[in-house]
């Protein structure tokens, strides 16, 4: 609690004020708490659901197993190769996939090259489809029946042979080198050009600048990409399932277990996935942790400008640009081509069949129901992330660092996991949320919102906390202030953050896919089902469906409201 001002005497007799003092301490605390009803029921709302959906789930996924399934786990060499394939796959993947992320970043951002606007939009491309996409269409490719695997054939008699880890390798770098592209070109966009300047002005030149200076300040970015594909790369269970034959990863063996009615195996296997993902963490922080990479120098910066790679440079950067754009174009262009013909390849016949059977169907409600699924997965998720992050930064309660590492701990584990927690601790006990659309949201939820609420948090604290004390001052309690003050200030955080849950969910399915059932199907899973079943046509034309559903979707989200949403802003 606060004490009121008061007034004592100085040296020369005048009048000065107290000092303000606040009482700290967990009792003044919960007393400041008690105080207002208002935060008193955000902190135990917020406490209450990261206590039911995440840590209740992870203790039973803990508990779960008995000494017959860790025995069972490391007596079968099976599944010791699988582990061994998901740790060797998911590195190379994330490795070249944050390389290609980088490439392009820089050659945006760094190069002169012709046709930036285009590039910067075919990056965003993957990220508007599902992942499980890019392995249909690479199926559609370079698969045994594929439009390029027949040409080799035909014209070299050449047989393609990319599944297992070769095509995996491909399909997982394609479909994770936009997350590593956008979460570098952040980093390399803010790095200030007169450290670049200075340093060339002290004779480093091309690729020496490159390596001491920009390479060096970029690090943290990088190595935030890499973390961050590779956790996705962990999780990955559609792409693998297609593409990758006998090459078998955890997340698939993890599948099979509870298809089999094993959920004790199952939670031995995802606890084992989650071991690689949290050593990703750590060797993170500890590289981090080894220099300092600040480029924020407090001079001026405006009217200078970056320096620019060679020309040769330009031309190798192009070149390479165009090849990711080329095979990103490829797999749309294939996708949509089966969507509208018969049977593309075998029959050219143009046809919106595919599209009224599977897209516009009632029978067939896996696009809408991902679109409602996601909509409202995507509203509670920003709205909790709002909730947590304003009682973290601005209310003192106990036990709020546990909050805020609960808060951000789902973002740490492999979509897989979380959606193997919440199926085994849900499917029996006290709450029974099995084969409910509750249990879906939850799990978009979980895996969306620590998003949203670091970035919401990062924004809390550039708000002084004086223009929220003045409303309570004038009588304002925290829900009050809460939806008058602080949500339109950080309106534009909030609708960018929703944006993206709402499309991460859209395209989602390792997270959901033990979760789902017949009724509540969604287009990610039918893509898989039809794919898996050879019914290409099919799967094509939910795709299709799927994407023109979101970008319809982020239409309306403009139009509704303007310049706070930049959907090809990257």
């Amino acid at each position: 609690m606060l004490t009121m001002p008061a007034y004592t005497m100085n040296l020369e007799g005048g009048r000065e004020p107290l000092m303000i003092i606040e009482k700290k301490g967990m009792g003044s605390s919960i007393g400041r708490l008690m105080k207002d009803p208002s935060s008193l029921i955000l902190v135990l709302i917020s406490f209450a659901v990261l206590c039911l959906f995440v840590i209740y789930p992870l203790i039973y996924v803990i508990a779960l197993p008995g000494a017959t399934d860790w025995t069972t786990f490391f007596s079968k060499s099976r599944y010791a190769k699988a582990l061994l394939n998901t740790v060797v796959s998911s590195s190379l993947s994330a490795l070249t996939a944050t390389v290609c992320g980088f490439i392009y970043a820089y050659s945006i951002h760094y190069s002169n090259i012709v046709g930036k606007k285009f590039f910067r939009f075919i990056a965003f491309l993957p990220i508007l489809a599902p992942s499980v996409m890019t392995g249909l269409a690479f199926l559609l490719l370079f698969g045994r029946g594929g439009m390029v695997s027949q040409t080799m054939k035909a014209w070299f008699n050449v047989e393609l042979d990319l599944y297992g880890l070769p095509g995996l390798w491909i399909v997982q770098t394609i479909s994770y080198f936009p997350l590593a592209y956008m979460t570098i070109t952040g980093v390399l966009r803010s790095i200030s050009p007169n450290l670049e300047i200075a340093a060339q002005n002290l004779g480093a030149r091309g690729f020496k600048l490159f390596r001491t200076i920009t390479l060096k300040l970029a690090l943290p970015g990088v190595i935030n990409a890499f973390l961050l594909v590779a956790i996705n790369c962990f999780a990955d269970f559609g792409n693998p399932k297609l593409i990758g034959g006998n090459y078998s990863l955890l997340a698939v063996e993890i599948y099979g277990e509870i298809i089999n009615n094993e959920p004790g195996l199952a939670s031995v296997m995802g606890l084992i996935l989650v071991i690689p993902a949290l050593l990703v963490f750590v060797i993170q922080g500890r590289l981090l942790a080894k220099g300092s990479y600040s480029t924020i120098t407090g001079k001026p910066v405006s009217g200078l400008n970056r320096v620019k790679t060679s020309r040769k440079t330009d031309i190798l950067l192009f070149i390479f640009n165009s090849i990711m754009a080329l095979f990103i174009l490829s797999m749309f262009a294939i996708t949509i081509l089966f969507a509208f013909t018969k049977n593309f390849g075998r029959d050219n016949t143009f046809t919106l069949d595919h599209m009224f059977k599977i897209v516009f169907n009632p029978s067939s409600p896996a696009v809408m129901n991902s679109l409602v699924l996601s909509l409202i997965s995507s509203i509670l998720a920003v709205g909790f992330a709002l909730v947590l992050a304003y009682v973290v930064v601005r209310k003192p309660f106990p036990g709020k660092k546990l909050l805020d590492f609960t808060a951000v701990l789902p973002i740490a584990l492999p979509g897989t996991f979380v959606g193997l927690a919440l199926i085994v601790a849900f499917s029996n006990g006290p709450i029974m949320l099995q084969g409910s659309a509750i249990l879906i949201i939850v799990a978009m939820l979980l895996k969306q919102m620590p998003v949203g609420y670091r970035g919401l948090t990062a924004s809390f604290k550039q708000v002084d906390k004086s223009i929220e004390e003045a409303a309570t001052n004038l009588g304002a309690d925290s829900r009050r202030t809460l939806t008058t003050i602080v949500f339109p200030m950080l309106q534009k955080t909030i609708v960018a953050n929703f944006v993206y849950a709402f499309m991460k969910n859209m395209n989602t399915l390792s997270t959901i896919v033990f979760l789902i059932t017949p009724k509540w199907v969604v287009a990610a899973v039918s893509i898989f089902n039809y794919a898996e079943t050879g019914t290409y046509y099919w799967a094509a034309a939910v795709a299709v469906g799927l994407m023109g559903t979101t970008l319809a979707t982020l239409g309306v989200m403009k139009l509704i409201f303007r310049s706070k949403v930049k959907i090809f802003d990257f």
